[in-house]
C-alpha cells in the first residue's frame, strides 16, 4: 500500500471519527506514532492542523442538525484553553518519549473506563435506535 494512500486512508477514518465525536485524531495519532513512525510532538502538530479544518466542519453539521448543548460551550471553551496552556508547557517539560507514555496512559485509562465501568442510559439523541432500528432520532434544536 502506498504511503499516500495509507494516509488518505488514515484521515478519512479519523474524519469519520472525529464527526462522530469519538476522537478521530486518535485514529490519526495512532496511525502516525505506530505505523508511519512520526515522532509524538511532530504527530501531534500535524493532529492539530488536521483537526482546523475537520472540526469545524463538524461543528457546522452538528450545529444544522440541533445536535449541540449552547449552554455547554462558553465552560468547555474556556477550560480547552487553559487545558491547552497547561498542555503545551507539559509537553514543553518532557521529551518526546516521555510524551508518547503519557498518551499511552491516557489511552489506556479510558479502554479500562470503557471496558470495566458501566455507564448510565442517556436521554439522548436516539442515534442507538436509528443505528438499530432504523427508527428516525428527534432532532429537536437545543
Amino acid at each position: 500500500m502506498s504511503t499516500l494512500f495509507a494516509l488518505g486512508l488514515a484521515g478519512f477514518f479519523s474524519g469519520v471519527c472525529a464527526s462522530l465525536g469519538i476522537g478521530g485524531g486518535f485514529v490519526l495519532l495512532l496511525y502516525l506514532t505506530a505505523i508511519a513512525g512520526t515522532p509524538q510532538l511532530e504527530a501531534q502538530l500535524v493532529n492539530l492542523i488536521f483537526f482546523l479544518p475537520i472540526g469545524g466542519f463538524s461543528l457546522g453539521f452538528h450545529l444544522k442538525n440541533g445536535l449541540v448543548e449552547k449552554s455547554v460551550l462558553l465552560p468547555s471553551i474556556l477550560g480547552g484553553v487553559f487545558g491547552v496552556a497547561c498542555g503545551a508547557i507539559l509537553a514543553g517539560w518532557l521529551s518526546d518519549r516521555g510524551v508518547s507514555k503519557l498518551f499511552a496512559l491516557l489511552i489506556l485509562a479510558v479502554g479500562l473506563r470503557e471496558l470495566f465501568f458501566s455507564h448510565p442510559k442517556q436521554a439522548g439523541s436516539g442515534w442507538e435506535e436509528f443505528l438499530l432500528y432504523g427508527q428516525e432520532p428527534d432532532r429537536k434544536p437545543r
